[in-house]
């Protein structure tokens, strides 16, 4: 039986070994350095995603459903394709829910787009304008920081007055008091009536950057 050799005897031969195929070790060290850094950043993308959806979930509540022409969560394309097919969510299909839903302590509406705000000589891109009713104050979670929200009547009457997020108070009204001032939206002109509490950012996404309409204006001005 050959005599074992020793630890130093084999860690010598490794040295020697990895000395003459350096350029094989070096290699084989930047791919495993490549995967591991590959397979971290990937984790924290998906980590990332997953805090995100749970985020935009608990900020439901755990007593609220909401019904959407379009997935909550997509993970393939084709189900947005398949989703835009199905007919439009009505207003009269968020009254029938209300009239047929005894079990519903409040039944609301939201419909979403992309908009310029412009106050005075500023102007702000890309900001979310949501059309909701007036029940939409107790079901969704994000709350007035100060000012009011729009009433049932200023909703059924349509009535243009917002409320704007954090980003959209500090960008057009830095060192002004925003409420009951005007800005334009899109085409139209609101007065500010609140602002809501600061939110921040998901994946690198602002919270914050947001208009609150009455559903009705909403879709006058869609």
């Amino acid at each position: 039986m050959p005599p074992m050799l020793a630890i130093s005897d084999n860690l010598a031969q490794c040295l020697s070994a990895l000395r003459s195929h350096r350029l094989r070790t070096s290699l084989t060290m930047l791919g495993l350095t490549m995967g591991v850094a590959t397979l971290i950043t990937v984790m924290t993308i998906v980590q990332g995603a997953n805090r995100y959806v749970e985020q935009k979930i608990a900020s439901l509540g755990t007593n609220v459903f909401q019904i959407a022409r379009t997935p909550f969560a997509v993970t393939d394309f084709n189900i947005i394709i398949k989703a835009l097919k199905y007919r439009k969510i009505q207003f009269e299909d968020m009254t029938a829910v209300a009239e047929g839903c005894t079990a519903c302590e409040e039944v609301g509406a939201s419909a979403s787009t992309s908009v310029r705000a412009r106050f005075g000589n500023k102007e702000l891109q890309d900001v979310s304008l949501y059309g909701q009713t007036a029940s939409m104050e107790d079901i969704d979670t994000r709350t007035v920081a100060f000012g009011r929200y729009f009433s049932t009547s200023e909703a059924e009457h349509r009535a243009n007055v917002c409320l704007i997020g954090q980003t959209v108070a500090g960008e057009l009204f830095l060192g002004l008091d925003p409420l009951g001032r005007l800005v334009r939206i899109g085409n139209e002109e609101f007065m500010v009536i609140g602002v809501m509490e600061k939110i921040g950012s998901v994946l690198g996404q602002d919270q914050d950057n947001f208009v609150i309409i009455p559903l009705l204006s909403f879709s006058v001005n869609e």
